[in-house]
């Protein structure tokens, strides 16, 4: 009978291992579906046992189909299940991978198609999906299109038929096909439904209502281990992406593809309030008004039975086995970090972990016996590696912990920011802070960052952040960089006014428990916890914190000290409503004076600001000067060098009385005088002030500015590369327009001086279409910092020496194009240089010329010679 009990269960054991069950993708693998694959390679789904087959859609079979026909039993979808579901389909939708879609609509960005309504009459590739689909139909009903005023194209699902033109849009992941084209060159824009209020959840795990009630403990286990296995993909991206590209690489993406592909999928992922892979009936019910007014549904039936309903924690027998091994775990934590977690004045473990820490100890039935013996961090962190103490109840995730702690998934992510005094400005970044001293907390992740990645700034190491803080006000340190919530915390309750966020890192904490190395099965164990918390208890563990609501007594003596100052005031109020009629009339008159006085100032404020301007333009040409009289030195010498040496032949002849070879150098001379006086022609054109504006040829205008910097240009040997239509013409003042062109020249000269390089090449380019005439000049000079291409166009503002810059030609340049011409000068930087770009407007009024006229006056200069 024993033996026959034993083979029993024997062969129970056999036929739940084998049971085995279908997932199916919508899609090629690739990240999108990472934890699916984590669960399987890291034995999650075994574990739970469930032996799970996974096909992408290489079978091309859709998942809604194959799931209803049996043929499997799990399958991920968009939020257009709710149709089905609202249809009668049997479905129940487990969880929503991501929150957001990372579907959206693709442009180059040179294309100028920036918004859902540009789209209209444009080349759209779209897939029968997101025809039908909610998202992009509602986001076109928001700005009066529908998909017949698209030129719809069938998807190619090449990303480079953007770059090739062969159409204007496409649908695509924001995850996928940006990274491609950046590869290539092309600069892109998204058109995100997001944007414009329609917010989806996307890859929608989902099965049957038969699958949830005859198997319920299989369905319980398949979505456990999921939920597992996406859990770890996101919290090691770099890991998961060389899984896939080694085994689940049909598309044969590049490893870097992969990382960049998770990293923006994480962030569609995961919402701060709520757990991952939640369905929320409510956003459900807003996404099928979009197909309600498709008219696709008629009515809206409550989604509550749509969602499954999964038992808050299961954890497997290893695991239960493994907390009863372990009933009491030794905690170590940090007493002085508030409100993250600090000891309170009862000597009790307080702040936002002590609530993670309490809610891990219900939901497991452990004790966590918390040491406070230890009362610096430093000694908390060495007594969990030297397995003193058997976690941490917040730690910050980093490559360095990583060695040696095995980490939980972050609970709480929190911006580290650079303080100051308040006499300090804007820190830009920490490279701003160079040979600097910047208190840090020892052992905390901040000195990790600040060590590794920035060795020239001084550390100055304190055992508190409140230390640290100190220690800029005391003038010790000249910042101090901490957590957002910290700082605020402790600048609130210990009064230090005086200091003041003056700018952000790039660093973040990803706070965590920690517990030593070899037990990972509790970093496991408390993942599944961490899932399983509800926006509720979210919102009551951080908002109780985060808000730091002070509890002091109420004052009643000052509140009603409080109300009486305001009944008197009421009274003082109403006795001088009387009086202030009588003095709104007196007032009128005064104020009447007044704006006639004001008019008058204004008028001579507009005045001495118009004289302002001319003095600008002015001293604008003039910075030009000194450039174009050093190419035309560089001109002058040859002919110059001609002329002497023609001179000395022609005394030579005169002396042996020939007259044939006379005749000859003469007419050598002539031709050398001739030449130098058309540069002086050149140079004195560019004075001269244009009364109105006549059609230019921009390849002939280009001429002219080549022939001003030419020699300059040909000594430093750079070349000039055009992409120009000799047909185009523009209607401008042509000696403004050759001054900008000027401008932007001798920059990009100067940039390619200054940069170390190769290649030494400027690149003008134009096109035309009916609407503008852009002219781009590109150069490869290493393009401009990102802390200055914001300023570039201010007055004054330079990054030469005084005697080299003015700091007013690009400020002249873009109020010419953009007030002068009513147009646009912008600047961006390219892959080896920076582009300047001008937008000139086919479609100015003429009434543009008399404004021209009126702020700026001809300048007279001397050019006799």
């Amino acid at each position: 009978m024993k033996k026959l009990l034993l083979l029993s269960l024997f062969l129970m054991s056999i036929a739940w291992s084998k049971e085995s069950v279908t997932l199916q993708l919508p899609w090629l693998h690739q990240f999108q579906f990472a934890g699916y694959y984590v669960a399987q390679k890291k034995g999650y789904y075994r574990d739970a046992g469930v032996e799970v087959t996974i096909l992408d859609a290489r079978n091309q079979r859709d998942p809604f189909d194959a799931v209803m026909e049996g043929k499997a039993q799990y399958g991920v979808g968009r939020s257009s299940l709710i149709v089905d579901y609202i249809k009668g389909s049997p479905l129940v939708l487990m969880a929503a991978t991501f929150q957001s879609s990372p579907m959206m609509l693709l442009t180059r960005k040179d294309a100028r198609i920036d918004h859902a309504q540009d789209l209209k009459h444009k080349r759209v590739m779209l897939t029968g999906d997101t025809i039908e689909g909610a998202e992009m139909q509602a986001m076109l009903r928001s700005v009066g299109l529908s998909v017949s005023d698209l030129k719809v194209q069938k998807h190619s699902y090449d990303p480079m038929s953007l770059a090739r033109g062969e159409t204007d849009a496409m649908v695509a992941y924001l995850s996928n096909e940006p990274y491609i084209l950046q590869k290539a060159g092309v600069e892109t824009h998204a058109i995100h439904p997001k944007e414009y209020g329609f917010d989806f959840y996307s890859d929608i795990l989902f099965t049957t209502k038969k699958e949830t009630t005859q198997n319920p403990q299989r369905a319980e286990a398949f979505y456990d281990a999921s939920m597992r296995g996406w859990l770890w993909a996101f919290d090691h991206i770099e890991e998961t992406a060389e899984l896939i590209y080694r085994e689940y690489n049909p598309q044969h993406k590049s490893l870097d593809a992969l990382i960049y592909e998770g990293k923006v999928l994480r962030e569609l992922a995961f919402r701060p309030d709520t757990a991952f892979g939640s369905i929320d009936p409510v956003r459900l019910e807003m996404i099928a008004q979009g197909y309600r007014l498709m008219e696709v549904v008629q009515s809206i039936p409550s989604f509550n039975p749509l969602i499954y309903k999964h038992s808050a924690l299961q954890l497997s027998e290893k695991e239960k086995a493994w907390l009863k091994a372990h009933p009491v775990i030794r905690v170590g934590i940090d007493q002085n970090w508030p409100p993250i977690e600090s000891v309170d004045e009862k000597g009790r473990h307080s702040g936002i972990s002590a609530s993670y820490l309490s809610l891990l100890e219900k939901r497991l039935g452990v004790h966590f016996e918390i040491d406070y013996s230890r009362r610096l961090w430093s000694d908390s962190i060495r007594s969990v590696r030297n397995r003193e103490l058997d976690m941490l109840s917040c730690a910050a995730i980093t490559p360095k912990g990583r060695e040696n702690l095995a980490f939980s998934r972050p609970y709480l992510k929190q911006s580290i920011v650079i303080v100051a005094n308040s006499n300090v400005g804007y820190v830009n970044d920490l490279n701003d802070l160079i040979g600097k001293k910047v208190a840090v907390v020892r052992s905390h992740a901040s000195e990790e960052f600040l060590r590794s990645h920035h060795p020239k700034i001084i550390p100055v190491m304190a055992d508190t952040s409140l230390e640290a803080l100190q220690s800029v006000a005391s003038g010790e340190a000249y910042a101090c960089i901490e957590g957002l919530g910290v700082v605020s915390h402790l600048i609130e309750r210990h009064n230090l006014k005086h200091l003041k966020v003056v700018g952000e890192t790039p660093y973040r904490y990803e706070l965590a428990f920690a517990f030593r190395n070899d037990w990972g099965m509790l970093a496991a164990i408390s993942d599944k916890v961490l899932a399983s918390i509800t926006p509720s208890e979210y919102e009551e563990i951080h908002g109780h914190w985060l808000l730091m609501e002070r509890n002091d007594p109420i004052n009643y003596r000052l509140v009603w000290g409080i109300i009486g100052f305001i009944a008197v005031l009421f009274i003082l109020i109403a006795y001088k409503n009387h009086r202030l009629d009588v003095l709104v009339r007196q007032r009128t008159g005064e104020l009447e004076t007044f704006n006639q006085r004001l008019q008058e100032e204004i008028e001579k404020a507009v005045e001495k600001n118009r004289k302002q301007e001319k003095l600008l333009m002015q001293q604008a040409k003039m910075a030009e000067i000194g450039s174009m009289l050093e190419s035309i030195a560089h001109q002058w010498r040859q002919p110059l060098n001609i002329l002497g040496l023609s001179m000395t032949r022609l005394n030579l002849s005169c002396s042996l009385a020939g007259t044939g070879e006379a005749a000859k150098v003469i007419e050598i001379a002539e031709a050398q005088i001739e030449y130098m006086s058309q540069t002086i022609d050149d140079f004195r054109n560019f004075f001269k002030q244009d009364r109105n504006r006549i059609s230019v040829n921009i390849n002939a205008l280009i001429n002219d500015v080549e022939a001003l910097l030419g020699p300059l240009l040909t000594r430093q040997k750079i070349a000039v590369e055009r992409e120009i239509d000799m047909a185009i013409e523009v209607l401008v003042y042509p000696n403004e327009l050759k001054q900008v062109l000027i401008n932007l020249v001798n920059n990009a000269r100067e940039a390619i001086e200054q940069h170390p390089g190769d290649e030494r090449t400027i690149r003008i380019r134009c096109v035309s279409d009916e609407r503008y005439c852009t002219i781009s000049i590109e150069d490869t000079g290493g393009g401009i910092p990102i802390a200055i291409i914001d300023k570039i166009f201010d007055p004054y503002f330079t990054t030469k020496f005084e005697s080299q810059g003015t700091g007013i030609g690009l400020y002249m340049a873009k109020m010419i194009i953009e007030k002068h011409f009513l147009g646009k000068l912008s600047v961006y930087n390219t892959l080896k240089g920076a582009c300047f770009e001008i937008r000139l407007n086919h479609a100015v009024q003429e009434d543009s010329d008399t404004r021209f006229q009126s702020s700026v006056s001809p300048v007279h200069t001397d050019t006799s010679v």
